[in-house]
């Protein structure tokens, strides 16, 4: 399904992505939040398509890569979608940081999921410190369900903000 707003297109993420997503997973800047470290092989981050492409064929999430003016800046998703529920995920170039594109996207692929794929919630979690992101998710709808320490895939511990958007 492909989504437009008014500046960017949200196109179904392919194969050919991994280059341009491999740009933004590799900047430190942009993965300081993250619960991986910056990728330093375009291998890893072809990998890492193709994982999601392959969840995302087998209906569990839905991820897009976004366009501005033809050019990718980003991606965006709802993962573990089960039960009428899925996480808000997304990623954006730092040159294109601070300009309300992210908010654009999460709005746009947050009315798609509580619409057309008619989920009754959608929930996103953010390191506490990330105020880009929080202000994104609160931007877009999403309410503060909690504050509390959270366990990263790495093992490592930190501060999480749980945010909480419901169809009603």
């Amino acid at each position: 399904m492909i989504l437009t707003t008014a500046r960017l297109l949200l196109r179904p993420q392919q194969a050919e992505d991994a280059q341009a997503l491999f740009d933004i997973l590799g900047d430190a800047d942009a993965m300081r939040f993250w619960n991986r470290p910056p990728l330093t092989r375009l291998a890893v981050a072809q990998g890492l398509i193709a994982e999601q492409l392959a969840a995302q064929a087998a209906g569990l999430c839905r991820y897009w890569t976004l366009l501005e003016e033809g050019r990718v800046v980003g991606s965006i998703d709802l993962s573990l979608i089960e039960n009428r529920s899925a996480e808000l995920g997304f990623l954006l170039r730092r040159d294109r940081w601070g300009q309300g594109l992210a908010s654009e996207a999460a709005r746009a692929v947050a009315a798609f999921g509580l619409g057309a794929m008619e989920l009754a919630r959608l929930a996103a979690a953010v390191h506490a410190e990330n105020r880009g992101a929080r202000r994104v998710l609160e931007k877009t709808g999403f309410r503060l369900v909690e504050i509390r320490p959270a366990r990263q895939a790495d093992g490592r511990s930190v501060t999480a903000a749980f945010y909480l958007m419901t169809r009603d």
